[in-house]
């Protein structure tokens, strides 16, 4: 039994019970990324893995189902650092993805472009003194690029119209040093929060990082914090547009796992991220 295999018998077990509810695909893609590089079980141990798990997993859904979900995506291999391949197969769209799509990914056509045009306009905002070179892992675990760019559709078989997240990691340096900006915009989404504190907190898993809110050209962005020594520091500043789009952009001291020493500051000052997020041009033209 591999991965694949593994990750397919705990979708398997969701199926059975209920469907999953919505969530952020974009920060579950950056966890199962994270996460993926921690994993060093054997077969054997993943086969057992299968039969205890598979037996409460019904259950534990039941009484919980965001986070048995999100135990699930971590368990999963993440695409963000294999562009074209989905985090997890999809239970919701099954076999029936949008025209030109053999998984939940677009690799090519109208929304992949969108994807490589987030990912230049947040190179693009990278601060004075910084650099976003197209750098590789020094973690040999890890593979593909640091600076990569993904377009999803996230939206439930039939649901219109169609929502698709963009999603930008980018790698931000000085000297030899690298941390991370992650921009991630959504098209309208009927479930996304108007709050943008509750937006910028959703990043960090819904953790109680504290917010304050800035007005940016009439815009009420949410700038929250998290310091946390398993996770590192991260700020996160969020906002919903009055057309409905939402853009999040985090950035972190360390670029996880790459093998680089952390930045000795996160790039961005709060006032500054929040005035970068509320920036027309991540809203791609719509």
């Amino acid at each position: 039994m591999n991965e694949q295999d593994l990750k397919r018998a705990f979708q398997d077990v969701v199926v059975a019970s209920s469907p999953p509810p919505s969530m952020d695909p974009g920060v579950a893609l950056d966890r199962a990324h994270k996460a993926r590089s921690k994993r060093r079980a054997s077969v054997t141990g993943a086969a057992v893995a299968v039969l205890v798990v598979g037996v409460g997993l019904g259950s534990a859904f039941a009484l919980n189902p965001q986070s048995t979900k999100d135990y699930l995506i971590g368990a999963g291999q993440s695409s963000s650092s294999n562009p074209g391949k989905p985090a997890l197969p999809d239970t919701q769209w099954g076999e029936e993805w949008p025209v030109g799509q053999s998984d939940r990914t677009a690799t090519n056509g109208p929304q992949a472009d969108r994807g490589t045009q987030l990912l230049n306009l947040a190179k693009a905002s990278v601060p004075a003194g910084y650099d976003a070179p197209d750098l590789k892992y020094k973690d040999p675990s890890m593979f593909g690029g640091m600076l990569r760019a993904q377009a999803q559709i996230s939206s439930n078989k039939g649901e219109t119209p169609e929502i698709w997240q963009y999603t930008a990691y980018v790698p931000v340096r000085k000297d030899d040093k690298v941390g991370q900006l992650t921009v991630t915009v959504t098209t309208p989404n009927p479930n996304n929060p108007t709050d943008p504190c509750v937006l910028a907190n959703r990043v960090h898993g819904n953790a109680d990082s504290g917010c304050k809110t800035y007005e940016v050209a009439g815009n009420l962005v949410g700038v929250a914090s998290l310091a946390n020594p398993a996770q590192g520091n991260a700020t996160t500043a969020a906002y919903r547009a009055a057309n409905g789009w939402t853009v999040t952009i985090t950035q972190e001291e360390e670029y996880s796992y790459s093998g680089y020493p952390k930045l000795d500051r996160q790039p961005f000052f709060a006032p500054e991220l929040a005035a970068l997020t509320a920036d027309p041009k991540f809203l791609l033209g719509s």
